[in-house]
């Protein structure tokens, strides 16, 4: 049955549903979580409740997943890489942060990418895009690190992520 998800109509909206990420959005703790029960391949945006009462007011949030690592031996010196592979892309935007969702400026942004509207045509791919983020060694901290990948673009329903899939990659030896 999960190997059939990505072909459900309605993924858009089923990411806020009680079933998923009703409240908050996903954090993936490296080491606890199972990916195949706790990972959702597709970055969309949340619709929010404005109070309207009769509720015709679609009003979407981009939303912010959180991966936790723990490491105890951090090469402050050294030079980090993300890999982040994307499967389709829909009028949408990658931000990186690490260790600080609040940051200003992210670390990595990439500009506003795709659109082949592969969520909303409830496909398994559109055009494939590879973006390899470097991280300073003095932006980790021994222990519990958090890296933040936002979509803040929230126009509509649509505006959308499906990843293929994330590495992370320590300094050369």
């Amino acid at each position: 049955m999960a190997s059939k998800l990505f072909r459900q109509y309605g993924l858009w909206s089923r990411y806020a549903d009680a079933d998923l990420y009703p409240s908050e959005d996903l954090v993936y703790t490296v080491g606890v979580c199972d990916y195949t029960t706790d990972w959702f391949f597709a970055q969309v945006t949340r619709k929010i409740d404005v109070g309207n009462e009769d509720n015709d007011d679609d009003t979407y949030v981009g939303t912010t997943w959180q991966i936790r690592f723990e490491d105890q031996n951090i090469d402050v010196s050294g030079t980090y890489t993300l890999r982040v592979a994307i499967a389709s892309a829909t009028l949408a935007e990658l931000q990186v942060r690490v260790n600080d969702p609040d940051a200003t400026v992210p670390l990595y942004s990439s500009g506003l990418i795709g659109r082949d509207n592969a969520v909303a045509r409830h496909g398994i791919r559109g055009l494939h895009s590879l973006h390899s983020i470097s991280i300073d060694g003095s932006l980790l901290i021994e222990g519990v690190n958090t890296i933040f990948l936002t979509q803040p673009r929230n126009d509509d329903e649509f505006r959308s992520f499906m990843y293929d899939y994330l590495r992370f990659e320590g300094p050369p030896n």
